[in-house]
């Protein structure tokens, strides 16, 4: 079940997201082969400015237990390391998009894993064409920077850097 909360005021427009084409992917890598995973669960709120580089704030929320690969054992293997129970959110706040000199855009903010706050940055692209927006990105982390340890088991070792994609799409109403 996808739950998407996004409604984002700009200039008299609202943002609304298209939950059939977004998604939140985090990408793992382990000796005995990658995987993804994907948030079924999440909310996302976004002030929009069209006029200036675009984005002015966006916060982002997500469900851990939502997490999932696709095979049941896995999901709850995750759901213990991540300690759920304990921490079941992850947070974004965004606190900056910056504009290189090449046009690249950079979103600077904080993030909440583990119960952990640290300062985070990665490129995002986005475009606004008649309505409709695209934000996309991919945030490279180390988990152990939240305080999570590598796991290892055997002859398995998850690699404790993950890549977290987003697509975000939705349209721009007034």
């Amino acid at each position: 079940m996808l739950s998407l909360a996004l409604v984002a005021r700009g200039n008299g427009a609202d943002f609304m997201i298209d939950g059939t084409k977004s998604h939140v992917d985090v990408a793992v890598k382990s000796t005995l082969g990658s995987f993804n995973a994907r948030l079924e669960k999440y909310n996302v709120a976004i002030a929009f400015e069209p006029d200036d580089v675009g984005l002015k704030a966006a916060e982002f929320h997500a469900d851990l237990a939502a997490l999932k690969t696709g095979l049941a054992e896995r999901d709850h293997n995750m759901g213990v390391w991540l300690q759920v129970d304990a921490f079941p959110e992850v947070v974004f706040e965004l606190r900056a998009l910056d504009r290189g000199p090449d046009g690249a855009l950079t979103a600077r903010g904080r993030l909440r894993l583990h119960g952990l706050m640290r300062e985070i940055h990665f490129p995002v692209t986005m475009s606004v064409s008649r309505g409709l927006v695209v934000i996309d990105g991919t945030a490279t982390l180390d988990t152990q920077d939240f305080g999570l340890p590598i796991i290892r088991f055997w002859v398995l070792t998850v690699d404790p850097v993950v890549n977290v994609q987003f697509h975000l799409q939705g349209s721009l109403t007034r």
